[in-house]
Protein backbone atom coordinates (compact mmCIF):
# COMPACT_ATOMS: atom_id res chain seq x y z
CA UNK A 1 0.00 0.00 0.00
CA UNK A 2 1.18 3.51 -0.75
CA UNK A 3 1.61 5.98 2.07
CA UNK A 4 -0.25 8.52 -0.05
CA UNK A 5 -2.86 8.31 -2.76
CA UNK A 6 -0.99 10.92 -4.82
CA UNK A 7 0.94 9.30 -7.65
CA UNK A 8 3.52 11.60 -9.22
CA UNK A 9 3.79 11.64 -13.01
CA UNK A 10 6.71 9.67 -14.45
CA UNK A 11 8.88 11.29 -17.08
CA UNK A 12 10.90 8.78 -19.12
CA UNK A 13 14.13 9.93 -20.73
CA UNK A 14 15.56 7.43 -23.19
CA UNK A 15 18.57 7.50 -25.42
CA UNK A 16 18.18 5.98 -28.89
CA UNK A 17 14.41 5.73 -28.97
CA UNK A 18 11.28 7.70 -29.60
CA UNK A 19 7.62 7.59 -28.71
CA UNK A 20 6.43 5.08 -31.28
CA UNK A 21 5.23 1.52 -31.35
CA UNK A 22 7.57 -1.27 -30.38
CA UNK A 23 8.05 -3.94 -27.77
CA UNK A 24 6.26 -3.76 -24.44
CA UNK A 25 8.41 -1.76 -22.10
CA UNK A 26 8.29 -0.87 -18.43
CA UNK A 27 5.76 1.98 -18.78
CA UNK A 28 2.95 -0.47 -19.64
CA UNK A 29 3.13 -2.04 -16.18
CA UNK A 30 3.33 1.34 -14.43
CA UNK A 31 0.31 2.70 -16.29
CA UNK A 32 -1.63 -0.35 -15.08
CA UNK A 33 -0.82 0.77 -11.52
CA UNK A 34 -2.33 4.22 -12.08
CA UNK A 35 0.77 6.21 -12.99
CA UNK A 36 0.80 8.77 -15.78
CA UNK A 37 3.83 8.22 -18.01
CA UNK A 38 5.35 10.82 -20.33
CA UNK A 39 7.82 10.16 -23.14
CA UNK A 40 9.42 13.28 -24.61
CA UNK A 41 11.61 12.50 -27.61
CA UNK A 42 15.14 13.61 -26.77
CA UNK A 43 16.80 15.27 -29.76
CA UNK A 44 17.89 14.01 -32.22
CA UNK A 45 15.80 10.83 -31.73
CA UNK A 46 12.21 9.86 -32.28
CA UNK A 47 9.98 12.55 -33.67
CA UNK A 48 11.87 15.51 -32.26
CA UNK A 49 11.14 18.60 -34.31
CA UNK A 50 14.61 20.12 -34.31
CA UNK A 51 18.22 19.72 -33.28
CA UNK A 52 19.62 21.25 -30.14
CA UNK A 53 21.76 24.30 -30.74
CA UNK A 54 24.56 22.35 -29.13
CA UNK A 55 24.44 18.81 -27.76
CA UNK A 56 25.63 19.39 -24.23
CA UNK A 57 24.34 18.80 -20.71
CA UNK A 58 22.99 22.33 -20.22
CA UNK A 59 20.94 22.24 -23.41
CA UNK A 60 19.57 18.77 -22.73
CA UNK A 61 18.58 19.86 -19.19
CA UNK A 62 16.92 22.99 -20.58
CA UNK A 63 15.02 20.86 -23.11
CA UNK A 64 13.59 18.73 -20.29
CA UNK A 65 12.88 21.77 -18.11
CA UNK A 66 10.98 23.45 -20.96
CA UNK A 67 8.98 20.25 -21.49
CA UNK A 68 8.05 20.13 -17.80
CA UNK A 69 7.00 23.79 -17.76
CA UNK A 70 4.85 23.24 -20.83
CA UNK A 71 3.12 20.11 -19.54
CA UNK A 72 2.83 20.49 -15.75
CA UNK A 73 1.18 23.40 -13.94
CA UNK A 74 1.42 24.93 -10.46
CA UNK A 75 4.49 22.98 -9.42
CA UNK A 76 5.38 25.65 -6.86
CA UNK A 77 2.03 25.18 -5.10
CA UNK A 78 1.83 21.44 -5.65
CA UNK A 79 5.31 19.88 -5.35
CA UNK A 80 3.71 16.43 -5.30
CA UNK A 81 2.98 16.96 -9.01
CA UNK A 82 6.64 17.35 -9.91
CA UNK A 83 7.56 14.49 -12.25
CA UNK A 84 9.87 11.68 -11.28
CA UNK A 85 12.63 11.48 -13.87
CA UNK A 86 13.39 7.96 -15.10
CA UNK A 87 16.51 8.05 -17.23
CA UNK A 88 17.70 5.04 -19.21
CA UNK A 89 21.23 4.81 -20.66
CA UNK A 90 22.01 8.20 -22.26
CA UNK A 91 18.79 9.38 -20.65
CA UNK A 92 20.40 8.80 -17.24
CA UNK A 93 22.88 11.56 -18.08
CA UNK A 94 20.06 13.88 -19.13
CA UNK A 95 18.08 13.04 -15.97
CA UNK A 96 21.11 13.69 -13.75
CA UNK A 97 21.89 16.97 -15.52
CA UNK A 98 18.27 18.12 -15.18
CA UNK A 99 18.06 17.15 -11.50
CA UNK A 100 21.27 19.10 -10.84
CA UNK A 101 20.30 22.27 -12.74
CA UNK A 102 16.53 22.36 -12.12
CA UNK A 103 16.00 20.57 -8.78
CA UNK A 104 12.78 22.44 -8.01
CA UNK A 105 11.09 21.30 -11.22
CA UNK A 106 11.41 17.60 -10.50
CA UNK A 107 10.54 15.16 -7.74
CA UNK A 108 12.86 14.41 -4.85
CA UNK A 109 13.00 10.89 -6.27
CA UNK A 110 15.20 10.01 -9.24
CA UNK A 111 15.36 6.66 -11.05
CA UNK A 112 18.29 5.63 -13.23
CA UNK A 113 18.01 2.53 -15.43
CA UNK A 114 21.27 1.04 -16.74
CA UNK A 115 22.96 4.37 -15.97
CA UNK A 116 26.09 5.58 -17.68
CA UNK A 117 28.27 5.14 -14.61
CA UNK A 118 31.48 5.08 -16.64
CA UNK A 119 32.29 6.59 -20.02
CA UNK A 120 31.65 3.86 -22.62
CA UNK A 121 34.52 2.62 -24.76
CA UNK A 122 34.80 4.79 -27.87
CA UNK A 123 34.48 1.77 -30.14
CA UNK A 124 31.05 1.05 -28.68
CA UNK A 125 29.96 4.69 -28.52
CA UNK A 126 30.73 5.03 -32.22
CA UNK A 127 28.14 2.40 -33.19
CA UNK A 128 25.37 4.99 -32.91
CA UNK A 129 26.75 7.54 -35.41
CA UNK A 130 27.59 4.69 -37.78
CA UNK A 131 23.86 4.47 -38.50
CA UNK A 132 24.25 7.67 -40.51
CA UNK A 133 26.76 6.02 -42.85
CA UNK A 134 25.86 2.31 -42.99
CA UNK A 135 22.57 0.46 -43.50
CA UNK A 136 20.57 1.15 -40.32
CA UNK A 137 19.44 -2.45 -39.91
CA UNK A 138 22.99 -3.77 -40.00
CA UNK A 139 24.28 -1.43 -37.29
CA UNK A 140 21.03 -1.76 -35.36
CA UNK A 141 21.38 -5.53 -35.31
CA UNK A 142 25.02 -5.44 -34.16
CA UNK A 143 24.42 -2.86 -31.42
CA UNK A 144 21.19 -4.47 -30.17
CA UNK A 145 22.81 -7.90 -29.97
CA UNK A 146 25.60 -6.35 -27.92
CA UNK A 147 23.20 -4.57 -25.55
CA UNK A 148 20.89 -7.54 -24.94
CA UNK A 149 21.34 -10.91 -23.28
CA UNK A 150 18.17 -12.69 -24.39
CA UNK A 151 18.48 -16.08 -26.04
CA UNK A 152 14.83 -15.92 -27.12
CA UNK A 153 14.82 -15.32 -30.88
CA UNK A 154 11.25 -13.98 -30.87
CA UNK A 155 12.02 -11.51 -28.07
CA UNK A 156 15.16 -10.30 -29.84
CA UNK A 157 13.18 -9.87 -33.05
CA UNK A 158 10.68 -7.60 -31.29
CA UNK A 159 13.43 -5.50 -29.71
CA UNK A 160 15.12 -5.19 -33.10
CA UNK A 161 11.89 -3.85 -34.59
CA UNK A 162 11.98 -0.98 -32.10
CA UNK A 163 15.68 -0.36 -32.78
CA UNK A 164 15.03 -0.17 -36.51
CA UNK A 165 12.10 2.22 -36.15
CA UNK A 166 14.13 4.45 -33.83
CA UNK A 167 16.97 4.64 -36.32
CA UNK A 168 14.59 5.85 -39.02
CA UNK A 169 13.59 8.96 -37.06
CA UNK A 170 16.54 11.30 -36.60
CA UNK A 171 16.40 15.05 -36.95
CA UNK A 172 19.83 15.07 -38.60
CA UNK A 173 22.99 13.02 -39.07
CA UNK A 174 24.93 15.82 -37.40
CA UNK A 175 22.69 15.53 -34.36
CA UNK A 176 23.26 11.77 -34.07
CA UNK A 177 27.01 12.23 -34.10
CA UNK A 178 26.84 15.10 -31.59
CA UNK A 179 24.58 13.19 -29.18
CA UNK A 180 26.91 10.18 -29.36
CA UNK A 181 29.81 12.43 -28.42
CA UNK A 182 27.78 13.79 -25.49
CA UNK A 183 26.87 10.32 -24.20
CA UNK A 184 30.45 9.07 -24.43
CA UNK A 185 31.97 12.16 -22.78
CA UNK A 186 30.09 12.06 -19.47
CA UNK A 187 29.08 9.81 -16.61
CA UNK A 188 26.24 10.27 -14.14
CA UNK A 189 28.51 11.27 -11.25
CA UNK A 190 29.66 14.34 -13.24
CA UNK A 191 26.40 16.05 -12.25
CA UNK A 192 25.91 17.39 -8.73
CA UNK A 193 22.32 16.33 -8.05
CA UNK A 194 20.85 15.58 -4.64
CA UNK A 195 17.81 13.31 -4.81
CA UNK A 196 16.65 10.00 -3.36
CA UNK A 197 18.07 7.84 -6.12
CA UNK A 198 17.21 4.35 -7.28
CA UNK A 199 19.64 2.63 -9.62
CA UNK A 200 18.38 -0.42 -11.52
CA UNK A 201 20.77 -2.29 -13.79
CA UNK A 202 21.37 -5.67 -15.35
CA UNK A 203 24.11 -7.68 -13.71
CA UNK A 204 25.29 -8.82 -17.17
CA UNK A 205 25.42 -5.39 -18.83
CA UNK A 206 28.32 -5.47 -21.30
CA UNK A 207 28.22 -1.74 -22.08
CA UNK A 208 28.48 -0.65 -18.44
CA UNK A 209 29.77 -3.56 -16.31
CA UNK A 210 28.40 -3.96 -12.81
CA UNK A 211 31.62 -2.87 -11.11
CA UNK A 212 31.19 0.66 -12.46
CA UNK A 213 27.58 0.87 -11.30
CA UNK A 214 28.71 -0.19 -7.81
CA UNK A 215 31.31 2.60 -7.91
CA UNK A 216 28.62 5.10 -8.93
CA UNK A 217 26.35 4.07 -6.05
CA UNK A 218 29.23 4.41 -3.58
CA UNK A 219 30.20 7.82 -4.93
CA UNK A 220 26.64 9.15 -4.67
CA UNK A 221 26.21 7.75 -1.17
CA UNK A 222 29.41 9.51 -0.06
CA UNK A 223 28.32 12.74 -1.75
CA UNK A 224 25.04 12.79 0.13
CA UNK A 225 26.70 11.96 3.44
CA UNK A 226 29.35 14.66 3.01
CA UNK A 227 26.67 17.17 2.09
CA UNK A 228 24.69 16.21 5.18
CA UNK A 229 21.57 15.66 3.07
CA UNK A 230 18.69 13.28 3.85
CA UNK A 231 18.92 11.56 0.48
CA UNK A 232 19.68 7.89 0.00
CA UNK A 233 20.81 5.48 -2.70
CA UNK A 234 19.00 2.26 -3.60
CA UNK A 235 20.64 -0.13 -6.03
CA UNK A 236 18.99 -3.18 -7.57
CA UNK A 237 20.35 -5.68 -10.08
CA UNK A 238 18.29 -7.80 -12.44
CA UNK A 239 19.85 -11.23 -12.76
CA UNK A 240 20.94 -11.97 -16.31
CA UNK A 241 19.91 -8.50 -17.48
CA UNK A 242 21.82 -6.60 -20.12
CA UNK A 243 21.73 -2.90 -20.96
CA UNK A 244 18.17 -2.91 -22.34
CA UNK A 245 16.47 -4.06 -19.13
CA UNK A 246 13.42 -1.89 -19.86
CA UNK A 247 12.69 -4.04 -22.95
CA UNK A 248 14.04 -7.43 -21.89
CA UNK A 249 12.74 -7.38 -18.32
CA UNK A 250 9.91 -4.81 -18.29
CA UNK A 251 7.80 -6.44 -15.57
CA UNK A 252 10.69 -7.01 -13.18
CA UNK A 253 12.00 -3.48 -13.80
CA UNK A 254 8.54 -2.02 -13.18
CA UNK A 255 8.21 -3.93 -9.90
CA UNK A 256 11.51 -2.48 -8.68
CA UNK A 257 10.41 1.02 -9.69
CA UNK A 258 7.11 0.59 -7.84
CA UNK A 259 8.93 -0.68 -4.76
CA UNK A 260 11.02 2.51 -4.74
CA UNK A 261 8.15 4.90 -5.50
CA UNK A 262 5.82 3.46 -2.90
CA UNK A 263 8.14 3.01 0.05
Amino acid sequence: MRKTDVRPPLLFLHGFRGSHEGVIDVAVWLIDQGYECYYPDLPPFGRSEKDLESYNADNYAKFVADYIKANFEDLDKHPEKRPVLIGHSMGSLVAAATAAKYPDLVSDKLILLAPISEKPAKAIANLQPLTTMLPNHLVGYVSTKYLTTTKDHAALKEILKTTYVCSEHYTSNKGVRASAKFSSSHKVSDFDFHKDTCIIAGDSDKLIPRKYTDILAKALRERFEQGNTPYSINIEYIKGGGHLINYEHPHETAELILKFLEK
